[in-house]
């Protein structure tokens, strides 16, 4: 009777905090958008500057599908950008995606740049707001309408969902497929969960560990129909723009563009904040140069070991198949080797799981290996981090304290056995009580 009380005592209180707590985030982004604006605005043709790359492939895909090498050419690159006005060119201006990208959305060419850029705003604005709904329908099953107002609000006190706008990524498109592919795995529609995931994997590549994990779990229809899906849009892409221009991608264009991506700032964290991106910002520091080569080995070394690890985890077979999304998530953002600021806008669907899991469990019961309040902290501290702009290596500690938390539920309480037992023990509770009144 006391825990009934006291329970309803707490519930307005919560209800108030999850309404404040997205008050704050609304005035936060609200605060945050004249100087973005004003900033784009001076700026001027080179707004949404990652974009100009990517229209700059749209435009060849589309008027040159001929000669598409062109779109990984840096000099005729850097010839149509100086074209149109754009001037903040440098090490950084490449187009780094597969044709499978460009062809995709060649229909944008269709558009002047600004028009383009206004649509692309406008799309990437839709795929957040549908990206995080489905995040948050996955995320919490309860009936308490003010956890869904607390993991909004924690969606958007995220940092990177402005730089992903402000800066025209693609990242925003790439939550929306992740968060669509295990949404309707969930709800068992395996085969248009598969086309959403191959999409994601010929556009971006790094989703192929989502369907490495796919594999684990044994979700042979959903990796079947992303194999399939990823067929058909590179034989598409082949047969419009010639399939030797995805074969050199991936043989030369491809690492050449990755190496020259470390040499963007040096390749140091905050600009990379991958664990490479922070040893080395760690040893300039402290007055000494990591050597390439070391860098580079660390990294892989680094990677396989997370890449092998939670594979052991997925094959513990959680009870809760969603911790296994988190996980997947927050792996491929580890084992980078590069980490921008805009990637870590997927980290909405590790964080909204682990909020939205921890309210449908019993207060009584610890869910991760750190414990409730050793978790609610670490918590803290990866929103605090995710919500402010990059410094130094805070975004690196941000991702690793994310990788901890979504491990650590892989040796805590299973969400379904600790709710089935705060069930069952309600039930005897009823019964007593109800034993009690006959009596």
């Amino acid at each position: 009777m006391r825990t009934a009380i006291f329970r309803e005592r707490r519930l307005p209180t919560f209800d108030l905090c999850a309404i404040v707590l997205l008050a704050i985030a609304v005035v936060f982004t609200v605060a945050r958008l004249p100087h973005l604006i004003r900033e784009m605005q001076l700026r001027g043709a080179d707004n949404l500057g990652d974009f100009n790359f990517y229209y700059y492939a749209f435009t060849v895909a589309a008027q040159h599908h001929l000669d598409a090498w062109l779109m990984y050419d840096p000099d005729h690159l850097l010839a149509f950008l100086q074209q149109a006005g754009i001037r903040e060119l440098g090490v950084h201006s490449f187009y780094s995606y597969p044709p499978q990208f460009a062809v995709l959305f060649s229909w944008l060419s269709l558009l002047d740049m600004s028009g383009a850029k206004i649509v692309w705003a406008s799309m990437s604005i839709v795929f957040l707001v549908m990206g995080i709904g489905l995040v948050t329908r996955l995320a919490y099953r309860g009936d308490r309408k003010s956890v869904y107002v607390l993991l909004v609000a924690v969606a958007l006190l995220g940092r990177p969902l402005l730089n992903e706008l402000y800066w025209g990524q693609s990242n925003a498109l790439l939550l929306f497929l992740l968060a669509g592919t295990f949404y309707l795995v969930e709800r068992g529609r395996r085969y248009e969960a598969g086309v959403l995931l191959g999409i994601a994997i010929v556009l971006k590549l790094t989703p192929v560990g989502i369907a490495g994990l796919l594999l684990l779990r044994r979700e042979w229809r959903t990796v079947i129909s992303a194999c399939l899906t990823a067929l058909v849009v590179s034989a598409v892409t082949a047969a419009i723009i010639g399939g030797n221009v995805i074969l050199h991608y991936f043989a030369s264009d491809l690492p050449r563009l990755h190496a020259q991506l470390l040499l963007v700032q040096d390749g140091l964290a905050p600009f990379n904040s991958s664990v490479r991106g922070a040893l080395a910002a760690l040893s300039a520091s402290l007055g000494f140069s990591l050597p390439e080569r070391a860098l580079a080995a660390v990294s892989v070394m680094f990677a396989a070991a997370v890449c092998l690890f939670s594979a052991y985890l997925v094959t513990r077979r959680q009870a809760d198949t969603r911790l296994d999304y988190a996980l997947a998530t927050t792996t491929i953002l580890v084992a980078s080797p590069v980490l921008e600021s805009v990637h870590l806008v997927i980290t909405v669907i590790p964080l909204l799981i682990l909020l939205g899991t921890t309210f449908e469990a019993p207060h009584t019961m610890p869910l991760s290996v750190f414990g409730q309040r050793g978790e609610a902290v670490l918590m803290v501290v990866a929103i605090v981090l995710i919500g402010l702009s990059p410094r130094f290596v805070t975004y690196t500690v941000a991702i690793l304290v994310l990788y901890a938390l979504c491990a650590g539920r892989y040796f805590g309480t299973p969400i379904a056995s600790s709710v089935n037992g705060a069930r069952s023990t309600r039930s005897r509770q009823s019964e007593a009580t109800a034993h009690a009144m006959r009596l």
